[in-house]
């Protein structure tokens, strides 16, 4: 299952949000199951005013974006994707494809 988030929807349930950093995310393969060298995807952290934390987002790109750190950004074409991990309870992922880039 995956929403897809206005830029409404995003400003009401994160506040402002604010580039911290990035990091890559490496695709495995399944076989040896070990990481390659190979990046998929990349975790942006930004910072949310109104949850006073940090949230992480995978960006469906493969280059860091030329952002300076604090600078205001806003999420376009948000997917809210949640799955649930091996265990007793459903696991949330505050993560999801962004489709376009970060804006001023």
């Amino acid at each position: 299952m995956q929403i897809t988030l206005t830029k409404e929807q995003v400003r009401e349930a994160f506040g402002e949000l604010r580039y911290m950093g990035a990091d890559y995310c490496y695709k495995y393969d399944k076989e040896t199951r070990k990481k390659t060298e190979e990046v998929e995807a990349l975790k942006l952290h930004l910072g949310s005013m109104k949850l006073g934390n940090s949230v992480d987002i995978r960006l469906e790109a493969t280059e860091l974006p030329k952002v300076e750190p604090y600078t205001v950004v806003e999420l376009e074409e948000a997917v809210y994707a949640p799955y649930v991990q091996r265990g007793n309870f459903p696991v949330f992922k505050r993560t999801g494809a962004i489709s376009q880039t970060l804006c001023e």
